[in-house]
């Protein structure tokens, strides 16, 4: 009997625990945000979040600030521009 029992204890414990299951990798959606900007010279300057709040639109107006603006386009369109600026949360 106690024999039995031990084998059974040995064989129950040499099988492998199944693997855990991966759940896939959610790729973040981007999110559009509406930026406000002053075309000043080659820069965007003075940018404001229009639609949106918190870390999207932190996000938006600090990859606005960083726009280069060709000059034949700061030209043209003295004044205050909107763009569309793609961010991920």
């Amino acid at each position: 009997m106690f024999l039995s029992a031990l084998a059974a204890a040995v064989i129950s414990t040499s099988y492998a625990a199944p693997a855990p299951t991966v759940s896939p990798v959610v790729e973040p959606v981007a999110q559009a945000v509406l930026v406000d900007c002053q075309v000043s010279g080659a820069n965007l300057t003075d940018c404001k979040a229009l639609d949106a709040d918190g870390a999207p639109a932190a996000e938006a107006v600090k990859l606005a600030a960083q726009v280069e603006v060709p000059e034949a386009f700061a030209l043209a369109n003295p004044g205050r521009i909107v763009i569309k600026m793609n961010v991920t949360p």
